[in-house]
């Protein structure tokens, strides 16, 4: 039964999408992608390792600096690893220079004192998915930060459907 929903959810979310009478935002913009090998490697090894330009440099640091509960999980890396992942997310964050167009529109409406841990609790992620209903997400996507489910892009930043 799960093989079934995981072969037809791009299909149900596809049609959600195209006969939604709120369709996304004419704002859907490519975010850089993760360039650097490490992040990629040990990131991306338990989930898609996310565009650093989707949250600013300060939900970074403190994502980093909270790896012995990293969303339930402890995650053991060696200090400058974590200190080379850490870099890499902060000075490509949404607040950077670096992230450019993407950085800012991933931060739009974000309090400046808001430091969110979770892509899915940004403003711009909660107007981009609002025409979802949480059962689409939950029963057939398994998680609202399982993205490539639907962008079939998202590992190198294209959240285009």
């Amino acid at each position: 039964m799960r093989t079934i929903r995981l072969i037809l959810a791009p299909s149900i979310i596809y049609l959600v999408v195209l006969f939604s009478t709120s369709s996304c935002s004419d704002r859907q913009i490519i975010f850089p992608p993760v360039t650097d090998a490490k992040t990629r490697g040990y990131c991306g090894t338990c989930h898609m390792a996310y565009q650093p330009s989707m949250l600013p440099a300060d939900s970074w640091r403190l994502m980093m600096n909270g790896l012995d509960d990293h969303f339930d999980e402890k995650i053991v890396l060696k200090p400058n690893l974590i200190k080379s992942i850490t870099h890499f997310h902060v000075i490509n964050a949404g607040d950077s220079t670096a992230s450019g167009l993407a950085g800012q529109t991933a931060l739009m409406e974000l309090h400046p004192n808001k430091n969110p841990l979770r892509i899915t609790d940004t403003p711009y992620f909660k107007q981009e998915h609002s025409f979802l209903e949480n059962r689409v997400l939950d029963d057939w996507v398994g998680s609202a930060a399982n993205c490539p489910v639907c962008h079939v892009g998202a590992w190198v930043g294209d959240y285009r459907i």
